[in-house]
């Protein structure tokens, strides 16, 4: 009866440990934390570009998301955006250039993000903030984007599709909360 005993109280100490490790502290901040804060609510984008497929850049002409694609200067080629892909928070004409592999838009607005890898954690300029490199896309609902649009982030000044994006976040007495994204 006592082994009995004794493995239940060791099985309830082992199972409320693991309970109090799977919930974790309101000041523990990791990988975890970052991509759950990342993806519980959307986030406010403001002129971030995303790279499109040429097969997205069709379907949106198709859709009538934009205008099929003209060139307007010798290295540039956009496709005029219209009302319809205003309302999927479009900001800019989409675009292609030679600098970039893919088309890309521009994006606005409250946009829910999926977050495919965290590359890198830092401490932030000011105490209790935290620096996070992300590979992340946009989520949108439409069947042209059946995946989430790889945000790019900006390396040396400018937009590239090989560069992390940067999430400030910041701690507070109720824990971890993302400020803005960061170029």
């Amino acid at each position: 009866m006592a082994t009995i005993t004794h493995r239940w109280l060791l099985s309830a100490v082992i199972g409320l440990s693991l309970v109090s490790v799977a919930c974790g502290s309101k000041d523990t901040f990791d990988e975890g934390v970052a991509k759950d804060i990342l993806e519980a609510n959307a986030v406010n984008l403001d002129g971030e570009q995303v790279t499109i497929t040429t097969g997205q850049l069709d379907c949106g002409v198709q859709s009538e998301l934009w205008e099929p694609p003209a060139q307007v200067s010798e290295d540039r080629t956009t496709a005029r955006l219209t009302s319809k892909g205003r309302d999927l928070n479009f900001g800019d004409n989409p675009a292609i250039e030679p600098k970039f592999h893919q088309p890309y838009a521009q994006v606005r607005g409250m946009l829910s993000l999926e977050v495919d890898g965290v590359s890198g954690i830092r401490d932030g300029e000011t105490d209790g903030t935290k620096l996070v490199d992300a590979k992340a896309g946009i989520k949108l609902q439409n069947a042209c984007f059946p995946g989430p649009l790889p945000l790019m982030g900006v390396k040396h000044g400018e937009f590239r599709e090989d560069a992390p994006v940067s999430f400030l976040f910041s701690k507070s007495d109720k824990g971890w909360r993302l400020e803005k994204l960061v170029h």
